[in-house]
């Protein structure tokens, strides 16, 4: 994979690499820093998650990069700097908006960064988890880099949008190279744990039928305030193996989740966007310490953090997305010992949008030969 990247980053200046979760594109990212620092340039990890930054930036340093030519900082403090306005505020559409709203924190970058970002020529972006490049002001980002001359690698498990603009992740990280790793293909050589999806029944929470925008978000109020299909969460918590993992795509709900489990008596943490970035880096060495037995999370939690530990995952809200959701079955698949199977619940509502989303999920799981989806 690195070579098929910098015989593209030689001849076109772009390239995008895709490697599905646990295949360690944290490790990619900070080798090919390594030698592009080595090279001469001046390399930017960058990503839409604090988190993430900081984590690029450590694989850097464990691969013995000159850290004099290493800059780690995140998508949003990039755009802050060129345009003095946040990417919160200028972000076009509803899934760009969800996910700048969920990756809040801004990073440091002195004024030298900033003005060798814009002007250096030898300089290279490298983005993780760049299925966000066509957002408008990421884009901006792209374009700014090195005057309009950076080299720009670009690495996601999913190079594909739900809106059909993967065009426009290729024009800015350039076409995906050879060879594509997927999960099943992880799996399949020793790489990665099987994945078992148990779909379970959820009770009924909504007394009529709804329809349209207004109608899935007083669906989705409904579900979050459900008292009996949170306490059905908590207890599928509970039972699991641990530590267990719980997504929502709404604070309070997250918040409440994490409530309802910490009473079952399991030492329990959340994690939102409202929780400071370097707060969410402490919970996240606690899980995979496991000093944490369950963490109640935003979709924040989606995108490349590594805990291997994590045996169980629940979705309590899920979507559509199909980024999304192989992003977070893959949160799942790395090894850790004793990990036999990876566990995903999903609640099956019994109407609704809720239910026609699960429907495009199995869908999707099922392209993978080494997910295994279950009817309890």
């Amino acid at each position: 994979v690195i070579y098929s990247a910098w015989y593209r980053l030689e001849g076109v200046g772009a390239a995008t690499i895709q490697m599905a979760t646990g295949a360690g594109k944290s490790y990619t990212a900070g080798y090919l820093a390594k030698l592009l620092a080595e090279r001469g340039y001046h390399v930017y990890l960058t990503a839409m998650q604090l988190d993430l930054v900081h984590q690029l930036k450590e694989f850097a340093e464990k691969w013995d990069a000159p850290m004099d030519r290493i800059h780690a900082v995140t998508v949003q403090t990039l755009y802050r700097r060129l345009t003095g306005r946040s990417v919160a505020e200028d972000a076009e559409d509803e899934e760009d908006r969800e996910a700048v709203s969920a990756y809040a924190d801004e990073g440091e970058m002195t004024e030298d960064e900033f003005s060798l970002f814009q002007n250096e020529k030898e300089v290279v972006v490298i983005m993780d988890e760049a299925h966000h490049v066509p957002a408008r002001t990421v884009k901006e980002v792209m374009s700014a880099a090195g005057g309009g001359w950076a080299l720009r690698v670009g690495l996601t498990a999913t190079p594909w949008r739900n809106d059909n603009r993967d065009l426009e992740i290729y024009a800015y990280t350039g076409v995906v190279v050879e060879p594509r790793i997927t999960s099943s293909f992880l799996i399949e050589h020793g790489f990665a744990v099987p994945v078992e999806i148990r779909v379970v029944k959820a009770p009924r929470c909504l007394s009529e039928r709804v329809s349209g925008a207004e109608g899935w978000a007083k669906e989705l109020k409904a579900l979050i305030e459900c008292e009996a299909r949170n306490r059905l969460i908590a207890d599928l918590a509970q039972k699991a193996e641990k530590p267990v993992l719980i997504i929502t795509n709404r604070v309070k709900h997250a918040e409440l989740l994490g409530k309802m489990v910490r009473e079952t008596g399991l030492r329990t943490a959340v994690v939102t966007g409202a929780v400071k970035g370097e707060v969410r880096k402490r919970i996240y060495d606690d899980l995979r310490d496991v000093r944490i037995e369950a963490l109640a999370a935003t979709t924040l939690a989606d995108e490349g953090l590594d805990l291997p530990p994590l045996r169980t995952l629940i979705i309590a809200v899920g979507g559509r997305s199909k980024t999304r959701t192989l992003q977070r079955i893959g949160r799942l698949v790395r090894p850790y010992p004793g990990k036999k199977v990876a566990v995903a619940y999903e609640l099956e509502d019994p109407v609704g949008f809720a239910r026609a989303h699960l429907q495009e999920r199995l869908k999707l799981y099922k392209t993978e030969p080494y997910w295994r989806v279950v009817y309890y």
